[in-house]
């Protein structure tokens, strides 16, 4: 049966779980973005103003893990429980896992700035490390009763690669004490790492909710499993491109090249669908545009890996740390964060009142502003052409605006009044409400 098409609320009026946890948790989620956007601001701050009592690497791990395992985990797992887990017995099993997570967090945002790695940091990163394996674990077996689809397959993918991310992470320690930071091999269990919690965990969890978004309404990316395994071969072979900068070995630039054209193939298959019915002309929603800035930014990620197919660009991508940053970030804060965030928006998992509006606009200015900044500077150095005028300037000016567009999106959490009473009074035929949360 075709599922039946209701106000985006209703989903969340049928999810206990959403209903219950969704405000202390994107509360949570928000604030740990803040968090890093001023961690951000202020290393920004040290090439306009000078250094600060602060060491500028420690501040960067700092603003790092509060955007990654701060903001980034908490959005993506928050938006996964609230979108499959439909037993309303297991609120208090998350409800304690957003505690530890949290906890973690705020070791970690207090730790960082005073001592980079040191006893505390180490030890509250560990504590989310293993808090993550208790989500994956939970969040698995609660999935498993969900009807397997190209939603729920890709979902279960991510949370794969977010555990498969992890061995790098228990590798550093080992590999720095016996053969040091400066060994190929520190440098590629640090991008294990980030190579598949990014473009494996992250990526992924947004491709899942996109396809499951399609599938309440009746019209799911005929995704078969062969396709999928393009998806899937090119995740491991564009992690040739890093073992390339680490070892200069020229032949892997072949593997990367095959990767980065598996991945746009893939990217094609998924996202034309997505196009074609989730963007008609007609819709004028503002959280349909923010939905649209997170796609875009991930056909941009794949495009920018295409270019890296030509050997000069895979070779000087590393060199120019703009280039890295704003890759990062085009992932991170466009097709993640307004991707996911514009799901939750739709679900009434994050506020989407006056303030909130506000906020999630001037987000999307910052983020297309310092994006501008950061790939435009790195192509007029990759070109030998100089630097933007006053670019520092203009770029922690930019870089502003994420501070105060997060407060006011953290604002509108904090003090506008939930409606699932008013979504449960709304009358809608039961049979209808079951279809959907099948």
């Amino acid at each position: 049966m075709k599922p039946a098409r209701l106000p985006n609320d209703l989903f969340q009026a049928g999810s206990p779980i959403g209903s219950q946890l969704s405000r202390p948790w994107m509360r949570w989620a928000v604030f740990f973005f803040l968090v890093a956007s001023l961690f951000g601001l202020l290393m920004r701050y040290y090439f306009v103003g000078g250094a600060s009592i602060l060491e500028y690497k420690h501040v960067l791990h700092a603003h790092s893990h509060s955007a990654l395992l701060g903001w980034g985990f908490l959005l993506v797992s928050g938006v996964l429980v609230f979108t499959f887990v439909k037993d309303p017995f297991r609120k208090k099993t998350y409800r304690i896992l957003l505690l530890l997570l949290a906890l973690a967090n705020i070791g970690m945002m207090s730790s960082f700035p005073f001592q980079g790695y040191g006893l505390y940091s180490i030890m509250f990163s560990t504590l989310h490390l293993v808090a993550g394996y208790v989500f994956a674990y939970h969040f698995l077996k609660d999935l498993s009763k969900n009807k397997s689809s190209t939603a729920t397959r890709l979902v279960r993918c991510s949370i794969c690669w977010m555990l498969l991310s992890s061995m790098g992470l228990w590798a550093i320690a080992p590999i720095g004490t016996m053969l040091g930071k400066l060994h190929p091999l520190y440098y590629l269990s640090v991008q294990w790492f980030l190579h598949f919690q990014i473009n494996g965990w992250f990526v992924y969890s947004m491709l899942g909710i996109l396809a499951y978004y399609l599938e309440i309404q009746g019209k799911a990316i005929p995704l078969s499993p062969r396709k999928e395994m393009t998806l899937h071969v090119s995740l491991f072979l564009t992690y040739a491109l890093v073992v390339f900068w680490s070892t200069g070995k020229q032949e892997m630039l072949y593997f990367n090249s095959m990767g980065v054209l598996l991945q746009a193939v893939a990217y094609y298959w998924f996202l034309r669908p997505v196009q074609i019915h989730l963007f008609p002309r007609k819709k004028t929603e503002w959280t349909d545009k923010i939905l649209l800035l997170g796609v875009l930014s991930l056909v941009a990620k794949g495009i920018i890996q295409i270019a890296l197919v030509i050997p000069e660009v895979a070779t000087v991508s590393l060199s120019i740390r703009m280039y890295v940053i704003g890759f990062i970030h085009l992932v991170m804060m466009g097709a993640v964060t307004f991707g996911m965030g514009a799901y939750a928006l739709k679900q009434r998992w994050l506020e989407t009142g006056k303030f909130s509006v506000m906020g999630w606009n001037i987000l999307a200015v910052a983020f297309i502003l310092t994006e501008v900044l950061l790939l435009g500077q790195g192509t007029l150095l990759w070109g030998k052409m100089g630097f933007i005028p006053y670019y520092h300037l203009f770029l922690f000016l930019s870089s502003i605006l994420f501070p105060i567009a997060l407060l006011l999106i953290l604002v509108e959490l904090a003090h506008r009044k939930h409606h699932v009473k008013n979504l449960l009074n709304i009358r809608v035929p039961k049979t209808q409400i079951q279809t959907n949360t099948l």
